[in-house]
């Protein structure tokens, strides 16, 4: 037993407004009832929802949007595989060069272990990567991972209750950490954080009645591997002096469900987010909007600040650039929009880039 292995097992032993948009009204009414189904699927037990990316480019901090806070808390069971990240063979994973961690908006440097836990979701962008381990029996643990321990603490999931102020790169020695403010069903927060190898900091945490599983998802964890963040959707053209800048993808709900973030900035803190919502209720190919985007229909609401492209089956393709972000332009949405390009069929990660 390692001595990091003997401080967890220590610790653990002593903790046990506007114009009405018929458009978004429907999106909405079809993702709430998506949540809703989930939530019945959800097995008993205690889990967490990501949120926070961007700040996650910030991937860290609390960003208004995300993905991760139109999800349930608790994991749901497929009824089929769930993809997982590709392996890139060739590539070290984390441990084995962590000045890696974060720097590739397209790349993850871990893995975990299928047999111990599948991943629920994934990210990376803004110098932190991480995700959600469904280690079974409704529990789930969040994970972060990068080279700097304040941009560890500073990524934030949905659903979590967090200590008061952020703890230094001294606090990353093995320890576990009880937070007594009540998370979802009243239960506490759990972190253990730790340094894999010099050079690289790590977190887990997740919210339950006792702090046991966060030495499995420790187990289940692999660093020396690396993934692709694939997704069923690729953007081919940005506007001048934008790139891509995080990923986001999240198969809680698969294959009935799967949502996709991809980041786009541009210097002086400017950001566009492009989300793709799939879901088995969405209605076919609408087709009817206000907007061009190339050879396609696209539609802005009343109130602005959103472009969405038209004529996807089963699924909303956005580009959000209004408040809270700033920067970008319904002309760039447009630029995004017209170059992103769809796997034939979203359902089947095979297919994904």
């Amino acid at each position: 037993m390692t001595d990091l292995d003997e401080r967890i097992t220590s610790t653990l032993r002593e903790h046990a407004e506007g114009a009405v948009d018929s458009h978004r009204l429907l999106r909405d009414s079809v993702a709430r009832g998506r949540r809703r189904r989930l939530r019945r699927r959800a097995v008993t037990g205690t889990a967490l929802a990501l949120a926070g990316v961007l700040g996650f480019v910030g991937v860290t901090g609390p960003g208004p949007g995300r993905l991760a806070d139109r999800l349930p808390w608790t994991a749901a069971t497929p009824s089929v595989g769930a993809p997982v990240p590709p392996r890139v063979d060739g590539m070290p994973g984390a441990a084995a060069d962590p000045t890696r961690v974060g720097a590739d908006p397209n790349l993850l440097h871990f893995g975990v272990d299928p047999a111990r836990a599948r991943l629920l979701t994934w990210r990376t962008g803004g110098g932190v990567e991480g995700g959600r381990l469904d280690l079974g029996g409704g529990r789930v643990v969040a994970v972060d991972l990068a080279t700097d321990a304040a941009a560890v603490e500073r990524s934030v999931h949905e659903g979590m209750t967090y200590p008061d102020g952020p703890v230094t790169a001294a606090g990353f020695d093995g320890g576990v950490q009880r937070v007594s403010s009540p998370g979802p069903g009243g239960q506490p927060g759990w972190f253990l954080r730790w340094q894999p190898v010099p050079g690289l900091y790590a977190r887990v945490h997740t919210v339950a009645a006792d702090a046991g599983v966060l030495r499995e998802a420790v187990a289940a964890l692999r660093l020396d591997e690396a993934r692709r963040c694939a997704t069923p959707l690729r953007l081919t053209t940005l506007p001048l002096d934008a790139s891509v800048a995080g990923c986001e993808v999240s198969v809680v709900g698969f294959p009935d469900s799967l949502d996709v973030l991809l980041t786009v900035t541009r210097p002086g803190g400017q950001r566009l987010d492009v989300r793709l919502e799939y879901g088995s209720d969405v209605p076919r190919r609408r087709t009817q909007g206000n907007r061009t985007i190339g050879d396609r229909a696209g539609y802005v609401p009343p109130h602005g600040g959103e472009l969405e492209l038209l004529g996807v089956d089963r699924a909303y393709v956005t580009a959000r650039f209004g408040p809270p972000y700033r920067g970008f332009t319904e002309a760039d949405a447009t630029v995004v929009l017209g170059g992103a390009r769809l796997a034939d069929d979203l359902s089947r990660p095979s297919t994904w880039e």
